[in-house]
């Protein structure tokens, strides 16, 4: 449903620089709040205390802290609803050598957070195996084919890790076959929660946890902290787990803040300690040829994309493998499974993509009336997709055209039984939306719903698409309070101070950072766009920027107007990149935006 296509132009986006504190050399009593050991010149503390100041980082004790390093706050577990009691059910099934069912989902998340709760259970004494559900055949939640594993294997004791927490009717299946059930989820809790004999959920109405942002595998990660408290090698063991936690953290959008903020920190000193990282995340970062020292943005590009793959296209379970191997040879082997998947994920979102745009009615293509909906509130598309790239095709229109989008995949099974056919959607939604608050709020025919702020899902019968997208429309254009798009910019760095030496020194002040405490942007103005290669098939620019008498070499992503700018003065929103690349250490910029420099006469 649309009057056309759709389009979207960047450059329409209004840049706000945020408001703070000016920047001068002269002594300023805030100095002082600043750690004597802190590692940056003298010159860029003003502007590294008006980065904190952007992110209400201002209290001398809030700004210590932030930046101590050797910072290891962690919440008490049994701070948790239904932890304590848990906890103590996990170590009794450890000192009896118990066997005990987890199950997980299939995404990084679900994954991490299986793999936490089954390698502490088996440091802890229990006989701990997995069970992963399939995306298409099962969906999200306990699956039936848990239950009747756990029967065949005589299992008194199931534990769901990012799942179960609204899955009412498996759960009392499983306490009328004798099972007891302990679930550790962090999604929404409805009305009628699952009866779970222990529901560790920091979303519960009675929850008083201090951080109640964890994913599931940051919330397994906490009951693994209970259930080890008094294993001799808790320290290595939870070190490797972190690793994990942060994986499962940062791939389901976790604010990398408070706790969390502890663990992705004690996550990297592990990943970046030769031996010590979990064999199956270390044979994964060999094959995919990642050089250290890996930082958090290692997860996004490397470590989630693999562990997601064989997930998207069939069964996730070498992914769980992988992530529970003991040895290396046994990791390897399920590594390049594993990188095998992600090559073929690859494809299929590659080409899943150009169908939705040309569905979309974009590059030249007709507008799809039957398959395509635009709206103020929602972009939507259906096609014959694989279920596991839906949410990655939503991500990729969110970024392009800055408004929720659901892809979805439509299903003919049952159809000549006389059962309609089924839509099942992933949604995506930037900043600032709640997926999963639009879903509930809709009043929509829908069948299955669930989600978080920026992802969510649903299903429902094909004959009610329109219906059902006009409803949800309404719900997230309600939720809309941005009238035009806007990039809100961190720093504009003085004259002398723009260099990528120096910003890269701030952005390490500032590590490790993340969603809740993003690499900071910087606006350049008036610098000289000296050349620009297009790449990716003429989708990308490489660029050469002259700014303070260096040069800065970077990428444009989807720019490719920029060479239009070849030669002339430029404004650039900028964020700083580092990586190594054969050995050596490499900063580059990514330009976010740009436009013709604005030159007061």
């Amino acid at each position: 449903m649309s009057a056309g296509g759709l389009s979207a132009d960047r450059t329409l986006r209004n840049w706000r620089l945020l408001d703070g504190p000016s920047f001068t050399d002269a002594p300023d009593p805030v100095h002082a709040a600043l750690p004597g050991d802190l590692a940056l010149p003298l010159r860029l503390q003003p502007m590294l205390l008006a980065l904190l100041a952007r992110r209400n980082i201002a209290h001398p004790e809030a700004i210590a802290r932030f930046l101590d390093v050797r910072d290891r706050t962690l919440h008490d577990p049994v701070l948790l609803p239904d932890a304590a009691g848990l906890i103590a059910r996990l170590k009794e099934a450890g000192e009896g050598g118990e066997p005990v069912l987890v199950v997980g989902d299939f995404d990084a998340d679900g994954l991490t957070g299986a793999a936490i709760m089954i390698r502490a259970l088996r440091e802890a004494g229990a006989i701990a195996e997995g069970y992963i559900p399939q995306r298409a055949a099962d969906g999200h939640g306990i699956p039936v084919g848990a239950l009747a594993a756990a029967q065949e294997d005589g299992v008194e004791l199931l534990l769901a890790v990012d799942c179960g927490t609204g899955d009412v009717e498996r759960v009392e299946e499983a306490h009328a076959a004798g099972i007891a059930v302990g679930i550790i989820d962090h999604h929404a809790v409805p009305a009628r929660p699952a009866p779970a004999d222990w529901l560790v959920n920091p979303h519960r109405a009675d929850s008083t946890y201090p951080f109640p942002h964890l994913a599931g595998s940051g919330l397994a990660f906490k009951i693994a902290q209970g259930l080890l408290a008094d294993h001799p090698e808790r320290r290595r063991i939870l070190g490797e787990l972190s690793v994990l936690a942060m994986i499962g953290g940062i791939a389901d959008m976790v604010p990398v803040a408070d706790e969390f903020r502890t663990i992705v920190r004690s996550a990297l000193r592990v990943l970046n300690t030769p031996g010590a990282a979990p064999a199956g995340i270390t044979a994964l970062l060999a094959r995919a040829a990642a050089e250290g020292p890996h930082r958090v943005d290692v997860v996004g590009f490397t470590l989630s994309p693999r562990i997601n793959a064989a997930g998207r296209i069939g069964d996730a379970r070498p992914a769980l493998d992988l992530l529970t191997a003991e040895s290396g040879a046994e990791a390897a082997t399920y590594a390049e499974q594993l990188e095998e998947a992600n090559v073929q994920r690859k494809e299929i979102m590659r080409d899943a993509l150009a169908e939705a745009r040309a569905l979309l009615g974009l590059d030249g293509a007709p507008f799809d009336q039957e398959r395509a909906f635009i709206a103020d509130g929602l972009v939507a598309i259906r096609g014959p997709w694989s279920p596991g790239v839906l949410g990655l095709v939503a991500g990729r229109l969110v970024e392009e055209f800055g408004r929720p989008v659901l892809v979805g995949h439509e299903t003919a099974l049952g159809e000549d039984l006389g059962v309609p056919s089924e839509v099942r959607c992933s949604i995506r939604a930037p900043k600032g939306y709640s997926v999963a608050r639009a879903l509930a709020a809709s009043g929509a025919p829908l069948l299955r719903h669930g989600g978080h702020d920026g992802a969510g899902g649903c299903s429902f019968h094909a004959g009610d698409w329109n219906a059902v997208l006009l409803a949800i429309s309404a719900q997230f254009a309600a939720q809309s309070t941005v009238q035009a798009p806007e990039l809100v910019v961190d720093l504009e760095p003085p004259a002398g101070s723009r260099t990528l030496a120096d910003l890269a020194l701030l952005v390490d002040a500032l590590a490790p950072t993340g969603i809740g405490n993003p690499d900071p942007l910087f606006l350049w103005r008036n610098v000289t766009l000296a050349g620009v290669r297009l790449v990716g098939d003429g989708r990308h620019a490489r660029v050469s920027v002259r700014v303070d008498g260096q040069t800065a070499e970077g990428i444009a992503f989807g720019r490719p107007d920029a060479e239009q700018l070849t030669g002339s003065l430029v404004d650039l929103v900028v964020r700083i990149s580092q990586r190594t690349y054969r050995g050596s250490a490499k900063v580059e910029i990514q330009v976010v935006d740009l436009r013709p420099a604005i030159v007061a006469p």
